[in-house]
C-alpha cells in the first residue's frame, strides 16, 4: 500500500463516530479513507478549492469537511437519514467548522435538485450514492443540469451484482465479462437497513424489507455521459493494486474477507469518474 496524504486522523471524530469502519468493498477506516480522500479529492484539487460544492449522499459529512480543509468557498451537504445529518452538524460544531461555509440537511435528492437552478454548484459530489438511487440516469441529468463545471463520480457498477449476497457464487453463473462489457443495468436486491441508516426506497417481501441496488455497466454509464454532453476522464486506481483481481476473486465471503480494499476498484467492481461540462 503505497502511502498517501493524512487528511482524517485516526482519533478525528469522523472516524472514532463511524460505524461503518469494518464493513466489506469500502470500509471507512483510516487506510481506506485517507487514500480516497487523495485519489478522488486531494488530486483533483482544482475542482475543489474555491468552489461552491454540492454533496449528495453526504452522510455525516466526511467529504464536505475534506472539502473545506482543502479550501472550497461552500459545501451543501444532502441526505435521507436525520440522523446522520445530526450527528455530522455535531461534529462540524465540535471542530468549529465555520457555519457560514457549510449547510448540511435532510433532503431526497431528486426533490432538492428539481428545485435548483441551472449551475447552481460549481462541483457535485455523489461517492457512493448512485447505485441506491433507482433512477440513476435522472440523477445524471439533474447533477448536470446544477453543476456549472464539474461532477466526481464514485459507484459501484454492475459486476456488484454478481457478488453482492450470499447467493454470489451461484448467480454469477449467468454474469460473465462479455455480459459486462454491454451497456446494461442491473437491477438487485438489498436490505434497506445499513447499520446507521436506511435506504429511501424499500418494500415487504415475506415479512422482511427489501430494497433496490440498481448497477449500470461502465459501458452505460459512458454512453449515459456522452448523452448529457460530458466528457468524461474514467480515474485510475491501479496504484493502490495488491494483485490481479478480477470479481470472480471476490465471490465468496472468505474471499470478500481476504480482499484488499482497492480490489473493487481494480477489478472493476467500483469506478470513478470526473465529468465536465
Amino acid at each position: 500500500m503505497k502511502k498517501v496524504p493524512i487528511v482524517i486522523a485516526e482519533d478525528s471524530p469522523f472516524l472514532t463516530t463511524e460505524t461503518r469502519q469494518t464493513r466489506w468493498a469500502i470500509p471507512y477506516n483510516f487506510e481506506c479513507l485517507n487514500a480516497r480522500i487523495d485519489h478522488l479529492l486531494t488530486r483533483n484539487r482544482d475542482c475543489i478549492k474555491g468552489k461552491r460544492i454540492l454533496d449528495i449522499g453526504s452522510h455525516m459529512g466526511t467529504f464536505a469537511y475534506v472539502a473545506l480543509e482543502l479550501g472550497a468557498e461552500f459545501v451543501q451537504g444532502i441526505d435521507t437519514e436525520e440522523k446522520t445529518i445530526e450527528r455530522g452538524q455535531e461534529l462540524f460544531r465540535q471542530l468549529e467548522v465555520p457555519g457560514s461555509s457549510f449547510n448540511l440537511r435532510v433532503n431526497d435528492a431528486f426533490a432538492y435538485l428539481e428545485n435548483l437552478e441551472e449551475g447552481s454548484f460549481d462541483t457535485v459530489l455523489c461517492l457512493g450514492t448512485l447505485y441506491y438511487m433507482v433512477e440513476p440516469y435522472r440523477l445524471l441529468k439533474l447533477m448536470q443540469k446544477v453543476a456549472k463545471e464539474t461532477v466526481l463520480l464514485d459507484t459501484f457498477t454492475a459486476a456488484y451484482a454478481a457478488i453482492q449476497g450470499k447467493d454470489a457464487p451461484e448467480v454469477y453463473k449467468s454474469i460473465d465479462e462479455e455480459n459486462l462489457k454491454l451497456p446494461l443495468m442491473l437491477t438487485a436486491l438489498t436490505q434497506p437497513e445499513k447499520k446507521d441508516y436506511r435506504l429511501p426506497h424499500s418494500f415487504p417481501h415475506r415479512n422482511k424489507e427489501l430494497s433496490l441496488i440498481t448497477l449500470p455497466t461502465p459501458a452505460l454509464l459512458e454512453i449515459w455521459f456522452q448523452s448529457l454532453g460530458m466528457s468524461c476522464t474514467r480515474i485510475d486506481w491501479q496504484e493502490y493494486q495488491t494483485r490481479t483481481c478480477t470479481y470472480h476473486d471476490l465471490l465468496t465471503p472468505d474471499q470478500k474477507k481476504a480482499s484488499h480494499w482497492a480490489d473493487v476498484y481494480t477489478s472493476g467492481v467500483r469506478v470513478s469518474y470526473l465529468l465536465h461540462h
